[in-house]
């Protein structure tokens, strides 16, 4: 067995011992490898097992054997800062010690991500909406992240699968028993399907079955591995809402889709909307948010833009007339235009008034994708040629 293939074997044999715990694993790897936290549990000198609760389980473990076990079920260890973890897990405070994957963890990796998640007691509304939202995302290239419970991560998931277009985005799952354990059982054909097409994730070693507490803890990994989370639908105190939470310690987007307020399914969106969070009609809206969200710093910064964005329509909305290039709505052609500008930047600031203009606006008038359009737009407003708001930008 290889050096790396030993380490990752040692970390699955931590992650499986009985009563282990994802605080107690990052505590055990806390300056230590995987080999050496291994060797000091089994000898009952690690510093953080001084009760040597982990010794007598790990003197009966085979690392060698569970090592093939895992290789047997087609499920890769991932240890942080090794080939496969996930790079926007790296650094994250809540970051999983130990991954577990079935399937190619890399599609995660240059695409624009959306969490949609929601309750498992669903309602038909929430149901379609959920796969609707993911079949037009998956079709501009998006990953969609979700939980493959019941309900409305189910719905997710399924919609994702039925993107169709070349260069559709493959489904993410992050769930909460071991790979080797589908739940629920129900799922199993969309679990193969979303590991076949995209990746499933886990923290939990092989054989760890369904327990309340492990499903809150993944949320956390679904909310750090979107750029936005999309709630569709959440009882008052809905699980899902744990996940809007973690995206909010991490200055991720949260929106929500807006439910009837006679309807106990949707009063955890709807309150989420009172508090604040972006609403979701459509696509697009969640195209917008995910464009704004990576021409952020660190996009600009060098991140790399997500797979084309551009939305393909919008129903039943009025859509001002284009500005050719060269005008704009107020001040005549080229007006004070700072320079130098690039081409991009150019035509943004073209299409921007002197009066606030909202981002679809500009997308509209410009053809942009909605990448390069935010991305423009935060140059701009970092080179002090533009003001912004929410959601809107004009002429400094």
């Amino acid at each position: 067995m290889n050096v790396p293939a030993q380490l990752e074997s040692h970390a699955g044999a931590l992650a499986g011992l009985p009563g282990m715990t994802p605080v107690r694993l990052a505590k055990l790897l806390d300056g230590f490898g995987p080999a050496l936290a291994w060797e000091a549990v089994k000898a009952g000198t690690h510093p953080a097992d001084p009760r040597r609760k982990f010794a007598v389980p790990a003197r009966r473990t085979d690392v060698d054997d569970l090592g093939r076990r895992y290789a047997g079920a087609g499920v890769r260890i991932l240890l942080p800062g090794a080939a496969g973890y996930p790079s926007m897990l790296t650094g994250d405070p809540g970051a999983p010690a130990v991954l577990f994957a079935s399937g190619d963890p890399t599609v995660v990796e240059r695409r624009a991500r959306v969490a949609i998640v929601g309750t498992r007691s669903a309602t038909h509304y929430g149901r379609q909406v959920a796969s609707e939202l993911a079949v037009e995302l998956a079709d501009h290239g998006v990953v969609v992240v979700s939980g493959l419970a019941r309900g409305i991560d189910g719905a997710a998931h399924a919609g994702a699968l039925r993107g169709e277009s070349e260069g559709a985005g493959p489904p993410v799952a992050v769930v909460g028993t071991g790979l080797d354990v589908v739940y629920p059982p129900s799922n199993r054909e969309l679990w193969a399907r979303v590991a076949g097409r995209g990746v499933v994730f886990s923290e939990s070693a092989l054989g760890t079955q369904p327990h309340p507490g492990v499903f809150p803890a993944r949320n956390r990994i679904i909310a750090a591995l979107a750029d936005v989370v999309v709630v569709v639908e959440s009882h008052h105190g809905g699980g899902s809402l744990y996940t809007a939470e973690a995206a909010a310690r991490r200055g991720i987007p949260v929106c929500a889709v807006p439910g009837s307020v006679h309807s106990r399914a949707s009063a955890g969106t709807n309150g989420l909307l009172v508090d604040g969070c972006i609403p979701v009609r459509d696509a697009t809206d969640v195209l917008v948010a995910v464009a704004l969200a990576r021409a952020g710093p660190d996009a600009r910064a060098g991140a790399p833009p997500p797979a084309d964005l551009a939305p393909s329509h919008r129903a039943n909305r009025s859509r001002p007339a284009r500005v050719p290039a060269g005008t704009r709505a107020s001040g005549g052609v080229g007006s004070g235009m700072p320079a130098p500008l690039t081409p991009a930047q150019r035509t943004v600031w073209e299409a921007v008034d002197d009066t606030p203009t909202a981002f679809e606006t500009i997308l509209i008038r410009t053809d942009l994708p909605l990448a390069a359009a935010a991305e423009a737009c935060g140059q701009l407003v970092e080179s002090g040629a533009l003001r912004s708001g929410a959601g809107w930008w004009s002429r400094s």
